[in-house]
């Protein structure tokens, strides 16, 4: 009988430990699902409430973020259009040096030509020229003979001519290669001036947004904070909570396919220790904390040119959108050792990742100053767990690169 009760003991209690391992592994994702849920609930009241606030001036702040938008793309287009005229720029310059080597080789060619012909004029200016000719030929021996120097003076005619001729087309070369120069050079400075008027472009495109921010700022500081907090959150956190389902397979196969080839297959890209790597190439010039009597939720990395941005960790794309706040803005959502973060990467110039999966170190994108930003950089916030509207998950990032 006791044995009975103690295999009987000994069974249920290997049940109950396999049924609060299993408790115990879906506690993590269903917490961080439940979560979401009550952002998403608690966002819709806070939603509605600064749509209420928003009716009284609703029309113009919409005219006033729709020209933000408007100049963003046209910033945009520009800052391409100065990158390709730089290119041609620097072509047309190559080709200017090019050309100037090959009129530099047909010029030695003209003047060695030239030596060789003043030497011949020389020769048969003292030789009596066409008379010397003459008796050449009545000076022969034979037929035979008077034949070979028949011969032999038409080679000579043959090579004169020859060399006449291979003279004239250098020197049409010449001329044609110094004209293709002076179009190109005419080109060029046509190029410059393009590239100045770009410059100028840009530089009122900017002062325009300046503009506009700062009226958007002085007319609806506390609805425009309202605007940055709730807007489009409501479809961000519903993204949100599908990324993070496919990034939790994702992360699992990942670590199937690791453990199976026990190697991590790093790349060039992906070196450093840091959990996360540095998204992108600059000097850190505002850090996370109180900015302008409100919360700044991330890091700012700026940078002049055209700079690379890069996913920071291994990751699902939660979004890829423009927004008045955010500008040209990445969301991504990451599963590291169990435990859900999100990265977020705004103001920037082009996007080119919409969705999916991405790599630590990939190319997401290109630095800017879209949305609510008054110079290049690239803001950057790392949360430990999903997103929400508040921000209440940001953490310093840069203890975690």
């Amino acid at each position: 009988m006791n044995r009975k009760f103690a295999a009987l003991t000994l069974s249920l209690s290997l049940a109950l430990s396999g049924l609060t391992a299993y408790q115990s592994s879906t506690t993590a994702s269903a917490e961080t699902l439940k979560s979401i849920k009550e952002k998403k609930e608690a966002n819709k009241k806070k939603q509605d409430a600064a749509n209420a606030k928003l009716k009284l001036n609703e029309k113009n702040q919409e005219a006033t973020r729709n020209e933000i938008a408007r100049i963003d793309q046209s910033t945009a287009d520009t800052e391409n259009k100065i990158s390709q005229k730089e290119t041609e720029i620097h072509n047309t310059k190559d080709q200017v040096e090019q050309l100037k080597k090959e009129i530099d080789v047909v010029q030695k060619r003209i003047d060695k030509r030239d030596k060789l012909l003043k030497d011949r004029i020389n020769s048969m200016y003292q030789s009596g020229g066409a008379v010397q000719y003459l008796e050449v030929v009545l000076g022969s021996k034979n037929f035979g003979d008077f034949l070979d120097r028949v011969v032999a003076l038409n080679l000579i005619a043959d090579q004169d001519r020859q060399l006449l001729e291979e003279q004239q087309k250098d020197k049409e070369l010449l001329v044609e290669k110094k004209k293709t120069v002076e179009d190109k050079l005419a080109a060029l400075e046509d190029k410059m001036n393009e590239l100045q008027e770009l410059k100028k472009q840009l530089d009122v495109q900017k002062k325009e947004k300046t503009r506009l921010m700062a009226s958007l700022k002085k007319k609806h500081s506390k609805i425009e904070d309202d605007v940055e907090k709730y807007e489009n959150a409501a479809e961000l956190l519903n993204s949100q909570e599908q990324a993070i389902k496919e990034e939790k397979a994702r992360a699992q196969q990942a670590n199937e396919q690791q453990s199976t080839s026990g190697s991590a297959g790093k790349s060039a890209s992906n070196t450093g220790s840091g959990m996360i790597m540095k998204p992108a190439a600059g000097a850190f010039t505002s850090g996370i904390g109180s900015r302008w009597n409100k919360f700044h939720a991330g890091v700012d990395i700026a940078q002049a040119g055209k700079v690379p941005i890069y996913a920071a960790a291994d990751g699902t794309v939660i979004r890829s959108d423009y927004s008045s706040s955010y500008g040209n803005v990445i969301f991504v959502t990451h599963n590291i050792n169990g435990q859900t973060w999100t990265t977020v990467y705004a103001h920037m110039r082009e996007r080119v990742v919409q969705g999916g999966s991405v790599k630590r170190g990939q190319l997401i994108g290109y630095m800017g100053n879209t949305g609510h930003s008054f110079g290049q950089h690239l803001h950057f916030e790392l949360h430990k767990g999903p997103w929400n509207a508040s921000k209440s998950n940001a953490v310093d990032p840069r203890p975690y690169m």
